[in-house]
Parts: structure tokens; sequence; C-alpha cells
């Protein structure tokens, strides 16, 4: 019986033994079994961006394709690839019911001075219609742009980044500052 467990002890350590190697041997040659580029996950697919299912991220998938669209009706642009980013939120405007009460008091003590008192009490609420859980909206501005990137097949020719340019800065409103054109690369 006791060479039994001896000879199971040694099978448990040599087991153990070969499995710290085979281990090892993985950590030596690189980590695992080499996986082939197309299939690893790129960032955006393994994060998801939190302005996608916002308002903000729609108003940028909104603008992009806008541009989008517009640019590639222009000649000479080529295929093109557009990305808006805001630097604030959306601005909301609500209505607001602003009362303003104003309580004055005087007072004479027995020595002939006076004292006057004010009391103002400021109520500013939000309108809440009958029966809503929505505030009454007077208005909602759109955020500042902070930039926009345009990647154009065309944008090569000298002549074709410089209307790109002046189309996104027409469009938008912005400054020439904010807005970047440059080539597409690849093949």
């Amino acid at each position: 019986m006791k060479l039994l467990k001896l000879i199971s002890s040694d099978k448990m350590l040599i087991g153990f033994v070969a499995l710290i190697a085979v281990g090892m041997s993985f950590i030596y040659l690189g980590k695992g079994p080499e996986v082939p580029p197309q299939s690893i996950p790129t960032k955006s697919a393994l994060t998801n961006s939190p302005t996608t299912n916002t308002k903000i991220g729609a108003l940028e998938r909104e603008l992009e394709n806008k541009l989008q669209t517009n640019l590639l009706l222009m000649e000479g642009v080529g295929k093109v690839q557009v990305s808006v980013s805001f630097s604030t939120g959306l601005k909301n405007e609500f209505a607001r019911n602003d009362n303003v009460t104003k309580n004055t008091s005087k007072e004479t003590d027995k020595t002939g001075g006076t004292r006057e008192t004010t009391q103002v009490t400021e109520n500013n609420q939000v309108v809440m219609p009958n029966g809503s859980s929505q505030p009454v909206l007077v208005m909602e501005d759109r955020p500042e742009i902070a930039g926009v990137l345009i990647i154009a097949e065309g944008a090569r020719d000298p002549n074709v980044r410089e209307g790109i340019h002046t189309a996104v800065r027409t469009l938008l409103n912005i400054t020439s500052n904010k807005i970047t054109v440059v080539p597409m690369g690849g093949l």
C-alpha cells in the first residue's frame, strides 16, 4: 500500500512539473499561439464609444453624413471620410416661471432710531405642462464644434483640398483652424 501511494504521488509530481514546463514554454516562446492580424478586433470593435448612443453622438454622425454627402458631390474629391467632434454639449433653455417677492419692514426703537429690513424671495421654477414629466423647451442650441477632419482621395491636389476646406468652413460657419483636410492613404 505504501508503494502504491509513493508511485501515485510521484506521478502527481511528474504531472505537476510537466504542467509548469508547458506553461513556461508558452511564456518563453511568445505567450501563446499567434493570432492572424485580420482576426484581432480593432479598437473601435473593442470599445463602445459613449457618444454613440447619446444625442451628441447622433448629432456628430448627422453632421458627418451631411458633410460627406456634400463633399462626394464635389469634383475631384473621390472617396471621403469625415469626422466631427464637439467641444460642448447641447444647450437647452427651458421656460421658467419667475416670481420675486419683496417684503420691507420698518422698526422704530424707544430712542427714536429706525431700522429697515428688506426680505427678497425668489422663486424660479421650470414650467412643467400638466401631466408631463418633461419641461417646456424654449430653445435648443447645437453644441460648439471643436474640429473637423476630412480625409479625401482628391486632397493631394491643392485646389481640391482648398475647395473642401472652403466648403466645410462655409457650411459649418467655423474658423479655418478647426478644419483639417488630408489626403487618403493606402495604395
